[in-house]
């Protein structure tokens, strides 16, 4: 499984953690995904594990075997790969595979539009849905429930209050980022601006996700659900990955490579 539906949803469920303090310190987040479209046969598609720590967040999924590293200092990420590849990507360079990704769906949008078979209208629409997102915004306070429904998706979101408004800008900052990394590396995922106008109204409501689930209304449906369980503390073994990739950047052996250099074996990886 690849970090497209991971990347898809990106968001988290508050367990056991404070707010006021998390994010000031370590953040632990383990998240599971799962493929809930047929409740009789619901299907676990990935694990993560995301460590908040100096400044810095690492994500990892180990069936991958690729941490990726957001350093919002630098205003970058660097990606550590199997077999001791790397790269770095800063946000510039990713808003610009983003607006040229944009001008690539309007030209796309438009020769779907001079067809007349019904296929090429609704994926036309799909395409409009993804550049511009057209909500309709619902939020139960008793339940702490946020509804974000559209045309073409919608979101679901048990929601938790949370008065300390640096703790919910820190935390979808990353899911900012990660969501336009995410469709850089894989172009065939959704593209970052239905996931983004989410966290804009949970930064507006100040609330951090409990659970959300999303729902893509194609046919059939598809639909995805995230959990994730946080914890202020790290386990024993959260250390050493971070020391270890650490020590693993540094080494002699890594190979640096360019971005789209990058790019390039993610798909030769996956059969493209």
């Amino acid at each position: 499984m690849t970090r497209f539906v991971s990347g898809l949803l990106c968001f988290a469920a508050i367990l056991s953690i404070s707010p006021e303090t998390a994010f000031s310190q370590t953040l632990r987040v383990s998240t599971s995904v799962a493929d809930v479209s047929r409740p009789e046969n619901i299907q676990q598609l990935s694990y993560s594990l995301t460590l908040f720590h100096g400044g810095r967040v690492y994500d990892y999924m180990p069936d991958v075997g690729e941490v990726v590293i957001f350093e919002p200092i630098h205003n970058r990420f660097i990606i550590l790969g199997k077999n001791f590849s790397a790269t770095e990507v800063s946000f510039a360079e990713i808003n610009h595979f983003l607006e040229s990704a944009q001008t690539e769906a309007v030209q796309y949008i438009e020769e779907l539009s001079a067809d007349p078979d019904p296929m090429s209208a609704a994926k036309a629409n799909a395409m409009r849905f993804q550049l511009s997102p057209d909500f309709q915004e619902s939020y139960e306070k008793s339940q702490n429930l946020l509804k974000l429904s559209g045309t073409e998706l919608e979101y679901s979101v048990e929601a938790q209050p949370v008065e300390a408004a640096n703790v919910v800008n820190r935390y979808l900052e990353y899911a900012d980022w990660a969501k336009r990394l995410n469709f850089v590396l894989h172009r065939n995922s959704s593209l970052p601006q239905s996931r983004i106008q989410l966290n804009q109204s949970l930064r507006e409501r100040k609330l951090l996700p409990k659970a959300v689930e999303l729902t893509m209304h194609l046919n059939p449906p598809v639909k995805f659900r995230a959990e994730h369980r946080f914890a202020d503390e790290f386990q024993s073994a959260d250390r050493r990955l971070i020391s270890q990739w650490e020590r693993t950047l540094q080494s002699d052996q890594i190979r640096w490579m360019t971005f789209r250099e990058y790019q390039q074996n993610l798909l030769v990886q996956s059969g493209k």
